[in-house]
C-alpha cells in the first residue's frame, strides 16, 4: 500500500482537512462489510471536489463555426459572409444572416487503467481522481473508462451517457485484485470503438506500469490505435521500455509518472494533449 506520503504531496491537497477525510471514508469503506450509501455519496463528492482543483483552470479546446441566425441566434454576426450571399442586405431572414459562434472541441478517448492487486489501497484512490478528472474533461457520451487486471472489466461504454458520480462509484467498487493483462485492456478499448460505429479515431490512454504478467504481447494490439497515449507508472519491477514501445507502436507518446501521486494531474496533461490534436 502506498504511504499517506502521496496525499500530502498532492498538487492542492497538502495535507487539507478535505484530503484527510477523502482517505478516511474511503478506507472506512473497504473495511465495512456492507455498502453505505451515505458514506458513498460523501466520498465521491470529495473526490470530485479534488478533482476540480487538479484541473484549476478548466478550459477546453474551442472550434469556430458558422450558421444561419435561425439555428445560432446567439453567436455573432458574419457580416462579411453575409454581404457575400446578399451584398445590398435586402431580403434578410433568420435562414440568410450568418453568425458565428464557438463550441467545444469534441473528441472520443477510452481509458484504460491498471487494477492488479498492486494498485490497492492508495493507488486505487489516486486512480479514482484521475477517473473524476477525465470525467470532468470529455463530455460524458465520450468518454470509456476500462480496468484491467486479469481480464478488462469496462465501466463506462463509450456512447452512454452517465453522471460522473455513478461512474466514480462504479470504479471505487471495482477492487484491485490478479494479475496485469495489459493487451487484454487494449482489445477491449478497441472493442469500444466497434460499438460507437465507424468514422471516429480510436484514440486511447492507457495507465500501466508497462509489466505485462499475463494475457498475449500488448505490443500487436497497441498498433491498431490511431494514437495511444501510455501514462507510465514508475515503482519497483515496472518496464519503461515496454511502456514506450506500447507508446510508439499505437503512433502516440509515453508520458512517465514518477510519483503515484502525480497520476491525477498527468491524466489531465494527456487529455489536454489528446484535445489539442
Amino acid at each position: 500500500m502506498a504511504d499517506q506520503q502521496e496525499f500530502q504531496d498532492l498538487e492542492g491537497g497538502v495535507g487539507d482537512v478535505k484530503s484527510d477525510l477523502m482517505r478516511q471514508l474511503y478506507f472506512q469503506r473497504n473495511s465495512q462489510h456492507s455498502t453505505d450509501e451515505t458514506t458513498d455519496r460523501k466520498l465521491v463528492s470529495l473526490i470530485l471536489d479534488h478533482a476540480k482543483r487538479v484541473i484549476a483552470h478548466p478550459s477546453r479546446p474551442q472550434i469556430l463555426k458558422r450558421d444561419s441566425f435561425s439555428r445560432a441566434p446567439f453567436g455573432e454576426i458574419a457580416m462579411e459572409e453575409t454581404l457575400e450571399e446578399n451584398p445590398f442586405l435586402d431580403d434578410i431572414t433568420p435562414e440568410t444572416l450568418q453568425m458565428e459562434l464557438t463550441e467545444e472541441k469534441p473528441f472520443t478517448c477510452v481509458t484504460m487503467i491498471d487494477a492488479s492487486s498492486s494498485m490497492s489501497g492508495d493507488k486505487h484512490l489516486l486512480a479514482s481522481i484521475a477517473v473524476a478528472v477525465l470525467l470532468l474533461e470529455i463530455q460524458s457520451r465520450d468518454a470509456a473508462v476500462i480496468t484491467f487486471s486479469s481480464k478488462a472489466q469496462t465501466i463506462k461504454r463509450l456512447s452512454q451517457e452517465e453522471a460522473m458520480e455513478s461512474t466514480v462509484l462504479k470504479f471505487l467498487k471495482s477492487q484491485p485484485r490478479g494479475f496485469t493483462n495489459i493487451a487484454s485492456a487494449l482489445q477491449e478499448g478497441l472493442n469500444q470503438f466497434k460499438h460507437f460505429g465507424m468514422g471516429k479515431k480510436r484514440v486511447g490512454l492507457i495507465a500501466t506500469d508497462g509489466r505485462t504478467t499475463e494475457g498475449g504481447d500488448p505490443i500487436e494490439v497497441a498498433k491498431k490505435y490511431d494514437f495511444l497515449v501510455v501514462l507510465h507508472l514508475h515503482g519497483p519491477g515496472s518496464h519503461l521500455e515496454s511502456s514506450q514501445a506500447m507508446a510508439t507502436h499505437g503512433n502516440g507518446i509515453c508520458l512517465e509518472v514518477e510519483t503515484f501521486h502525480q497520476l491525477p494531474r498527468k491524466l489531465y496533461d494527456a487529455v489536454r494533449l489528446l484535445a489539442r490534436r
